[in-house]
Parts: C-alpha cells; sequence; structure tokens
C-alpha cells in the first residue's frame, strides 16, 4: 500500500493551515505556493489545491505579485501601502525617530516590514514623492521632505481649511 491519504492530501494541508488561520495568535502573514510546497513536501499543484480550498471558504484571497493573506473581517477595508508607509513614517516623527531631512527606510527594509515586494514599494514611495512627503535624492537614500501625515488626517484638515474659508 502506497500510504497515500484516502481524503486527499490537499484537504489534509488545508486543514492544517486552517486551523493556524483560526488561531487567536495567528498574525497577517502571507502563504505562497512555494511556501506550503516546501512545508509540507507536496507538488507545487496539491499546494494550489490547499490554498484554492481555503479560497472557496472566504478565509484567504489571492493578492497578486504577493501570494495569499487572509481576508480582511466584514468592514475592514485593506489600506492601500502608500497609506500604510505613510502612518508608519508618521508614527516614526511622533517617536521621534525621525524628522524632516532625515534618510527613510531602504525600499528592502519597507519590503520586509509589509511583506510586499520591492516593486509595490517603490511604486507607493513613487506616489508618496509626488505627494511631496518623500524626496528621491539621486545616489542616496530617500529622505522625509514634509512632515507626514496619514491620508485621513490630511483629508479632514484640508475639510476643515475650506469650512472656515465659507
Amino acid at each position: 500500500m502506497s500510504g497515500a491519504s484516502p481524503r486527499g492530501t490537499y484537504l489534509t494541508i488545508a486543514d492544517a493551515l486552517r486551523h493556524e488561520l483560526d488561531a487567536p495568535s495567528a498574525t497577517r502573514a502571507v502563504l505562497s505556493e512555494s511556501g506550503v510546497q516546501a512545508r509540507f513536501g507536496v507538488s507545487r499543484t496539491t499546494a494550489r489545491r490547499a490554498l484554492g480550498t481555503l479560497a472557496e471558504e472566504g478565509l484567504i484571497e489571492p493578492r497578486k505579485g504577493i501570494g495569499w493573506q487572509p481576508r480582511q473581517a466584514e468592514g475592514q477595508a485593506s489600506e492601500p501601502l502608500h497609506e500604510r508607509i505613510l502612518a508608519d513614517l508618521a508614527h516614526a516623527v511622533r517617536q521621534g525617530e525621525l524628522a524632516v531631512g532625515d534618510a527613510i527606510r531602504s525600499e528592502a527594509e519597507l519590503a520586509g516590514t509589509f511583506g510586499v515586494s520591492r516593486g509595490k514599494v517603490r511604486q507607493a514611495l513613487a506616489y508618496l514623492e509626488g505627494m511631496g512627503v518623500v524626496t528621491a535624492v539621486p545616489g542616496k537614500a530617500r529622505q522625509l521632505s514634509a512632515d507626514p501625515k496619514p491620508a485621513r488626517e490630511a483629508d479632514s484638515a484640508a475639510l476643515d481649511s475650506t469650512r472656515s474659508v465659507e
């Protein structure tokens, strides 16, 4: 007898991942086909079927260029990456770790922190450059060029100034 699972190996893997996702200590970790493949010693097709099963159940969702992430709770929208980086910069300024003119963390560090590719970080930083929050200096690290305010704070400040004009 080959010892093959009568239930299907992909279902066994899906059960193990489901229990991890349900655990109270579960993180917002990104799941990848290759990671599941290496961890459980199965083929890519089996890993893909296990992840597909969890996606059908609504537990995870595919993220282009990233992998699979646990699905957001109802009513909880996922913030765009540039907003998350902006909030991170604002937090660093409030903590006194960063000031206008200082170099910000590298693309690689930000990619590791937010669990995304360097290309996605580069796009988000380009967006922040357009907002005037960071400046790219050729041959050097990007620098903080203005006091970062999370988008919600900036929107409410703009709304308040509009009301005061009226």
